[in-house]
């Protein structure tokens, strides 16, 4: 199964898509490339659960886990 936790101002959203089924892996990318385009970083997830420093830039749906970062705005 695949997972991408979408970090934002209610905490943490989950999208799950089994990397088999077509129609999720389409929803889970569509909703990829929508928060890429809102200025989101998304990270490859290591072992333990850890973000690692890869960033991911187009959707695969067999990467596993991805964490979902938004762009940063200072204050």
């Amino acid at each position: 199964m695949g997972e991408m936790s979408i970090l934002n101002k209610e905490g943490d959203t989950k999208v799950i898509w089994d990397p088999e089924n077509d129609d999720e892996c389409d929803a889970a990318e569509e909703q990829f490339k929508s928060l890429k385009r809102k200025g989101f970083t998304a990270f490859e997830v290591g072992m333990r659960g850890k973000k690692t420093s890869r960033v991911v830039d187009k959707f695969d749906p067999d990467l596993g886990k991805l964490i979902m970062v938004p762009k940063l705005e200072g204050g």
